[in-house]
């Protein structure tokens, strides 16, 4: 068994500090970055509700009932407050629009959200504690993804996720540190998740983040309602960094002081993250060299071990073809390069398997660098059937802290979500609910936003 290499102790000291936050001490920029994280996650569940799945999904749970408690986005539905916690969180990840740390390789956001968002309708919470509650269950799994550092295989969206979403529960709920930790060690039970989804791409894949808001919600009910849990879960002998993957001190590093979460990333592109740098080339390339795709004879797009492990295999749409467009280079570049385009309507079913996309995803040859990082840096080559070679270089992904989006962008990118959904808002309806959100902290019932 790996020695735990954390401090005694940090454990509690996470679950004083998801305690004790108050709104009002958390610094301006970090409250300005959560509203936006809500804002793109609910963009995110919006344009989930056309993804493969949701309606099979939504009926499987339906039929097993309970207290209508809040509501399933974009459909309306009142479920449990765990259950609907499920539903939205596989509607904010199915369709891999979703923001993450980038650093931390964690969908934080995509957990966390639903989770805050059935527990607080449940109750009639309101909008300043779902914001700090958000900061504190994303500050916790954003910092667990950075303390782990190394990729072995986990999905630590879902597996550090239900720590971050306890958190956040506990938070919203007013658990004292006691019963915060309870929490924790309950969630504990419940860390699961690993990439053979993403690599094979089925349809689970967008379960495992949904096991974990739903989880959190439980955590913390149950912590509530007197359970225990075990007091370790991340520095015990057979806690997350013993069993797992090594967690190093800088899980407390500056811990209240300097907030990790404020640095995320908003896609810019309906796709994995390893898949972002790849399109931004193909558009780049496409739109600048007015380039004639049928004239397009070979195709070399270059990227780091990590991007190729998860996105690079030969394309198949399978069973799956939204899934495995999702997770293939190969289509990425393809239709960015046909298509000087990549939107929702890019990775639906028609989109995917016409004859020209599928034949020019074949002739893309997916090379490695050495680079160490998981999103960047991209090269795409093109040689055309007249002996033309056009070649550009993308370093940082669209998106990122370093290349990020403008605000003005990222309210275009939910509200076309929001009106183009299975069950769409009006123009004027998503613009009053995106002006909600930007005055969520005066907000007295959460429920009220989504009436």
């Amino acid at each position: 068994m790996t020695v735990p290499t954390l401090a005694g102790g940090t454990s509690r000291t996470l679950a004083r500090w998801v305690s004790t936050l108050r709104h009002e001490a958390i610094p301006a920029h970090v409250v300005d970055m959560a509203k936006l994280q809500i804002l793109d996650t609910l963009g995110a569940g919006w344009a989930g509700s056309n993804a493969e799945s949701i309606d099979g999904v939504r009926n499987v749970v339906a039929r097993q009932g309970g207290a209508g408690e809040a509501r399933v986005w974009c459909y309306g539905d009142r479920l449990p407050a765990t259950q609907a916690a499920f539903v939205n969180g596989m509607l904010a990840a199915a369709l891999d629009v979703d923001s993450l740390h980038d650093r931390a390789n964690v969908h934080s956001d995509g957990v966390i959200v639903p989770t805050l968002f059935a527990l607080a309708e449940s109750r009639g919470l309101s909008g300043s504690k779902v914001l700090s509650a958000l900061i504190a269950g994303g500050e916790l799994a954003v910092r667990l993804g950075i303390a782990a550092g190394r990729s072995p295989g986990w999905f630590y969206s879902s597996v550090f996720g239900v720590f971050g979403a306890a958190a956040g529960a506990a938070h919203l709920i007013g658990l004292d540190e006691q019963r915060t930790l309870h929490a924790l060690g309950i969630a504990m039970s419940h860390a699961a998740g690993t990439q053979q989804p993403l690599l094979e791409r089925s349809l689970a894949k967008r379960l495992q983040t949904a096991f974990a808001s739903r989880a959190g919600v439980e955590a913390a009910l149950l912590a509530e309602a007197g359970v225990t849990g075990p007091a370790q879960p991340f520095e015990g002998v057979a806690g997350v960094g013993a069993l797992y993957v090594g967690l190093d001190g800088v899980l407390l590093d500056g811990l209240g002081e300097v907030f990790e979460s404020a640095e995320m990333t908003f896609k810019r592109f309906p796709s994995c993250m390893c898949n972002q740098s790849p399109i931004e080339a193909a558009l780049e390339l496409a739109r600048g060299c007015d380039l004639d795709a049928d004239a397009i004879e070979y195709v070399a797009i270059t990227v780091s071990p990590f991007m190729g492990r998860l996105t690079g295999a030969p394309f198949v749409p399978g069973d799956n073809p939204q899934v495995s467009a999702q997770f293939s280079v190969r289509y990425s570049v393809a239709s960015g390069l046909l298509r000087q385009r990549f939107d929702i309507q890019d990775i639906t079913a028609s989109r995917i398997l016409e004859p020209r996309v599928l034949a020019l995803a074949d002739r893309v040859e997916v090379r490695l660098n050495g680079s160490e990082a998981r999103f960047g840096p991209a090269r795409l080559e093109v040689r055309t059937n007249a002996g033309q070679t056009h070649a550009v270089a993308v370093d940082n992904p669209p998106g990122t802290p370093s290349s990020p989006l403008s605000r003005p962008a990222l309210i275009a990118k939910a509200r076309d979500a929001l009106t183009s959904a299975a069950v769409p808002l009006s123009v004027s309806r998503a613009d009053a609910l995106l002006e909600a959100i930007e005055r969520l902290d005066c907000c007295p019932d959460i429920a009220a936003l989504l009436d």
